[in-house]
C-alpha cells in the first residue's frame, strides 16, 4: 500500500489531484511488477522428507521436570535462542520457558494489566536479545529481556489479531489482523514501529456486499524470508505471497494449481459428517536452502465417523454435530516448494499420530496429549533427500 496524499482544505485541488493520480499510477506499477508463479501438481516429486530427532520427547515425565512446572496444554510453541523453547497455553495469562532437554522450566507472567501481566499471552516471538509477547485481549505488546525475562517496555496495539505475528527486529513487526479505521480497514497485514504505531497497512481484501462474490479469507501465516522479506500464506487458498514489508511491495506470489485444494472462505463453519472441511494451510517456513515448507490440514478418509449428533437445542447457534474425541478428522500434509523454479520438491502425508504443530527456524515441533490430557512435545529436524539417483537436474 502506498501512502496517498491527503487532500485537505489547504491543498490546491490541482496539486492534490495530480498527487493522487501519481500515487495510483505508482501503485499500479508496483502491482504490474509483481511476479506470480503457478506451481502445478507433480505426481512424482523428486524428494522425500526425513525427520531426525533434534531433542528428547518432553512432558511431565521428563527427568528433572516437576508436575507443577509443566503446561497441561499448549496452543503455541516457539524456538528461542540458547537452546530454549517457549510454550503458551490456550487463553492463559502466562507462558512457559524451558531448555530443550526439559530442564530449567519456569512460568513467566501473571494475570492483570500492569507490567509483566497478561490476559492472554498468545504469541511469544524472539528477536535478538528480546522476546516479544502479544496479548490480543489487552491489545498490546510486551518486550522482555530474552535472558532475564524481565519487562523492558510495553505498548498498546490498535488491532484485532487474526492468525500470526512476525517480529522483524526490536522495533518493527508485522501483525495479521483487522484495524477498523478509514485508513486501514480492508487490509490484513500491518507493519508497526516500536511505539505501536501503524507504519503501513498492506494486503487488501476487496469489500463486497452480501450475496456477491465471496470475500477472500483474511487469515495469514507469516515467516521470515531472505533479504528481510516476509512470506505470507493464505489459510483458505493455496497462495503464498512474498512481501517487502518496509515498502509494502508484493515481490512474488506462489499459487499452487492443486485441484484438491479449492479456494474457499472459511473452515469449520458448519460441521457435518457428509461435508468434509476444505483444506487449510496451517503454517509455513523458509529453510536455510531457501525452500518453502508448507503445512496443510486435509480432511481425512475417516471424517464421516468423527462426529456426534447433538440433541435438539433451543439455541439457534448450537451445532448439530460436535467432534468425536480422539477421532482423526484431518490428515497432516507437508509440501516443500522451490520458489525460484516453481516446482514441488516433496509432498508427504504424515502418519496420523505425528501431531505436527509448528514449523519454525528449520525445526518441527509436534504436540500430542497423553492419556491424562498432558501435552507431550516431540522435536524434529526435517531434511530432504533424493527419491532416487536418476533425477537429472532436479535435485533436493
Amino acid at each position: 500500500m502506498l501512502d496517498a496524499p491527503r487532500c485537505g482544505a489547504s491543498s490546491g485541488r490541482l496539486a492534490c489531484g495530480v498527487g493522487l493520480v501519481l500515487a495510483l499510477l505508482a501503485s499500479a506499477s508496483l502491482m504490474e511488477a509483481q511476479e506470480e508463479i503457478v506451481i502445478p501438481d507433480d505426481p512424482a516429486p523428486p524428494c522425500v522428507i526425513e525427520f531426525t530427532p533434534s531433542g528428547p520427547e518432553l512432558g511431565r515425565r521428563t527427568a528433572g521436570v516437576l508436575d507443577d512446572t509443566w503446561p497441561s496444554q499448549v496452543a503455541e510453541i516457539e524456538l528461542l535462542d540458547e537452546g530454549r523453547i517457549a510454550m503458551a497455553e490456550p487463553i492463559s495469562d502466562r507462558f512457559f520457558v524451558a531448555y530443550r532437554d526439559g530442564s530449567g522450566g519456569r512460568w513467566v507472567g501473571r494475570g492483570g494489566e500492569g507490567p509483566g501481566e497478561y490476559s492472554f499471552a498468545k504469541w511469544v516471538r524472539p528477536a535478538g536479545e528480546r522476546l516479544h509477547v502479544f496479548d490480543p485481549i489487552l491489545m498490546r505488546r510486551t518486550v522482555l529481556d530474552a535472558t532475564t525475562l524481565e519487562v523492558v517496555r510495553t505498548n498498546p496495539l490498535p488491532i484485532h489479531f487474526h492468525a500470526d505475528a512476525l517480529v522483524l527486529n526490536d522495533s518493527s513487526y508485522v501483525i495479521n489482523g483487522s484495524i477498523f479505521t478509514r485508513d486501514h480497514v480492508g487490509y490484513v497485514l500491518h507493519l508497526f514501529n516500536g511505539e505501536g504505531e501503524v507504519v503501513r497497512s498492506f494486503d487488501e481484501i476487496p469489500f463486497v456486499m452480501p450475496g456477491e462474490a465471496p470475500i477472500r479469507g483474511g487469515f495469514r501465516w507469516l515467516a521470515p524470508a531472505r533479504d528481510g522479506g516476509v512470506w505470507s500464506a493464505w489459510q483458505s487458498e493455496y497462495r503464498v505471497d512474498l512481501w517487502d514489508a518496509t515498502s509494502a511491495t508484493l515481490r512474488r506470489s506462489l499459487v499452487r494449481d492443486a485441484p484438491w485444494f479449492p479456494a474457499h472462505n472459511g473452515w469449520g463453519q458448519d460441521w457435518h459428517p457428509d461435508r468434509p472441511d476444505d483444506p487449510v494451510i496451517a503454517d509455513i517456513m523458509e529453510d536455510s536452502e531457501q525452500r518453502l515448507w508448507v503445512f496443510i490440514l486435509v480432511a481425512s478418509d475417516r471424517w464421516p465417523e468423527c462426529w456426534v449428533k447433538e440433541p435438539p437445542s433451543a439455541n439457534p447457534m448450537a451445532p448439530e454435530y460436535t467432534p468425536r474425541a480422539g477421532c482423526p478428522r484431518f490428515e497432516e500434509r507437508i509440501e516443500v516448494l522451490d520458489p525460484e523454479a516453481g516446482h514441488v520438491l516433496a509432498a508427504q502425508t504424515l502418519p496420523l499420530d505425528f501431531a505436527l504443530h509448528r514449523l519454525t527456524a528449520g525445526e518441527v515441533f509436534a504436540l500430542e496429549q497423553d492419556d491424562l490430557g498432558i501435552v507431550r512435545v516431540r522435536q524434529w529436524r526435517p531434511t530432504l533427500r533424493p527419491l532416487n539417483d536418476s533425477q537429472g537436474e532436479r535435485k533436493c
